[in-house]
């Protein structure tokens, strides 16, 4: 897990679409996920492991997110983030259980279990009073994500929901492609001219 969370870390232009079932109607929309892994000598460790009844000493770090609009920036609101904490199972690190501040589904401090499968694909179970949130996550490449979920009620799944993930560049990564640009041009530039007076 703090291997997929530090792969995961930046920003992510989250392209989605919900299906709901219950009244047959799909809802789309574009987002910023913000991912900022942490490790373990984090506060937030020790506030959500006393919170949920856990060991910290278990725990092995975890991430930050944030959802954020992405047409415009704008200061974080915690209304629209979450806190998780990764706590490994010690005999075999493909599996393990996320402690979260905030539940996807309810609006509650939750533990979901989750297991990597032997191709990459991470699935999270989350089992809330009256839901049970699974969550499939992998990597197609360094840069692509996707994410697929859904939620079942007592009577049956009742939403469904599809995430392309496409990693933002950062503000350097952008002038650090100008440059490399401004000095291929020059290159090419200066070859020309010289190929052209021989």
């Amino acid at each position: 897990m703090a291997e997929f969370l530090a792969a995961s870390q930046g920003i992510w232009l989250t392209r989605r679409v919900i299906h709901h079932l219950d009244h047959q109607d799909d809802e789309a929309g574009d987002s910023n996920l913000v991912i900022e892994p942490f490790g373990v000598n984090d506060d937030a460790v020790q506030t959500i492991c006393l919170a949920l009844g856990i060991n910290s000493e278990d725990a092995a770090g975890g991430a930050r997110f944030w959802w954020e609009s992405n047409l415009k920036e704008e200061v974080r609101n915690d209304d629209y983030a979450a806190v998780l904490i990764d706590v490994p199972n010690r005999e075999n690190p493909q599996q393990g259980f996320l402690l979260r501040d905030v539940g996807y589904v309810e609006k509650q401090s939750v533990i979901s279990t989750y297991s990597f499968a032997s191709d990459g694909v991470l699935t999270m179970t989350t089992r809330y009073d009256t839901n049970v949130g699974i969550e499939r996550c992998w990597f197609v490449s360094d840069n692509v994500r996707m994410r697929v979920s859904s939620v079942q009620c007592l009577d049956g799944v009742s939403m469904t929901t599809y995430c392309t993930e496409l990693r933002c560049p950062s503000n350097d990564d952008i002038l650090a492609l100008r440059e490399q640009s401004q000095d291929l041009l020059k290159v090419s530039t200066s070859t020309s001219e010289s190929e052209g007076q021989s």
